[in-house]
Parts: C-alpha cells; sequence; structure tokens
C-alpha cells in the first residue's frame, strides 16, 4: 500500500482539495483507495458525507497505525489529509509516509513559509505542488523559481478555478469534470503514479 500524506503547517493552501483530487484520480485508475482526515475542521469528512459515489472510502486511521489492516484489506493508495499547523504525531506520520505533497500558494505568505517545511522533510520523498494559482501571472514564475531552490516541485499545478469548489459542494471533485482543472489534476496524478511505480520497481542485485 502506497500512502501519500498532503502536508503544510499553513491553512488554506488546498490540502484537502489536493487529497480529493488525487483520491478520486486513484479510484478513476482501477485502484482500491481510501481516505483518511485527521483534521479537526472535518472539510474532507464532511465532502465524504455529500458524495454519492461510493469509491473512495473514508476510513479511521490513527497516526500511530502502520497501515497493515487497510494493505491486508486491499487498500492500493491511502491518502491523507492532515490539519493546519505541528500536531504532535506529525513526525511518525510522515516517516511513514511513501510521498508528502506540499501545496503553496504562490503567495509571498505562503513562500515565506517554504523553506522551514523543506527543512522538516529532508531525506523524505516529498514535493512541493503549486495550488490556487492564478490564471497570467508572473507569481507563478517566481514561485517555481523559489521553491525548486528548496526541493522537488511537481510538475503540475493546480489553478485557481471555480470547478473545485463547485465539486465540492457536490460531493465530487473536478476531474470528474471536464475542462482545464481536470486536465491539471490528472497531469497532477500521473505524477503520483510515477512515484508509486518508482517505490514499487524490483530492486536490482
Amino acid at each position: 500500500m502506497f500512502i501519500l500524506v498532503a502536508h503544510t503547517p499553513k491553512g488554506g493552501s488546498g490540502k484537502s482539495t489536493l487529497a480529493r483530487e488525487v483520491a478520486v484520480s486513484g479510484t478513476m485508475a482501477g485502484l482500491t483507495v481510501a481516505l483518511a482526515d485527521l483534521d479537526p475542521q472535518g472539510t474532507t469528512s464532511g465532502w465524504f458525507r455529500r458524495r454519492a459515489a461510493e469509491a473512495p472510502v473514508l476510513v479511521r486511521f490513527e497516526p500511530t497505525d502502520t497501515g497493515a489492516e487497510l494493505a491486508a484489506a486491499g487498500v492500493d493508495l491511502l491518502v491523507v489529509d492532515t490539519p493546519p499547523g505541528q500536531p504532535p504525531y506529525l513526525r511518525q506520520l510522515l516517516g511513514r509516509a511513501d510521498l508528502v505533497l506540499v501545496p503553496v500558494r504562490p503567495t509571498p505568505d505562503d513562500l515565506l513559509g517554504a523553506a522551514p517545511i523543506a527543512r522538516s522533510l529532508a531525506g523524505r520523498q516529498w514535493a512541493f505542488v503549486l495550488s490556487q494559482v492564478p490564471a497570467r501571472s508572473r507569481l507563478t514564475d517566481s514561485a517555481v523559481r523559489q521553491l525548486a531552490a528548496l526541493g522537488r516541485v511537481a510538475p503540475a499545478h493546480l489553478g485557481f478555478r471555480a470547478d473545485f469548489p463547485a465539486a465540492a459542494i457536490e460531493g465530487k471533485a473536478a476531474v470528474e469534470f471536464t475542462g482545464k482543472a481536470a486536465d491539471e489534476v490528472r497531469d497532477l496524478f500521473a505524477y503520483t503514479q510515477t512515484m508509486m511505480e518508482e517505490r514499487n520497481a524490483p530492486t536490482e542485485i
């Protein structure tokens, strides 16, 4: 089982959007996907209650769990939505993750906090994901350069698009629509799949 954690200490950067888009993309790709909502605000849990489709499933997952039971149940991908801040269990959870995606808006405030996040993830498999990116903005190129100096940046960005909140209202994901938002999510999930394949690749002797 591949564990993907959406993490950033900063609130409002798009962790829940990222988590549900990746999770739904996984089900559309034929994977058995579980979502875990560790945020007391319950944004992902609320989205799931509005969702008519049966997949992905929402599961109870303690940060100290190994995930062995979910793996035994046939879950291919576990996507974990985390709260803002630095909860005491965070280090252990991140240590268990196969991939950590860090959503960052191309704003001075978000970019200012990027360096400490990069330091905290040293030695792990992780990447920044630009989110809520405005169209035709010089901020985007500048943000990519700043983030690339700190660590890996996912090659796909999530734009500031109406399809994301519109889909969430219906308990859906933008990737289930057609349009630019769906294309962006598919590109991001393709990157996630690459990370999954690297992790599962056989080791040469």
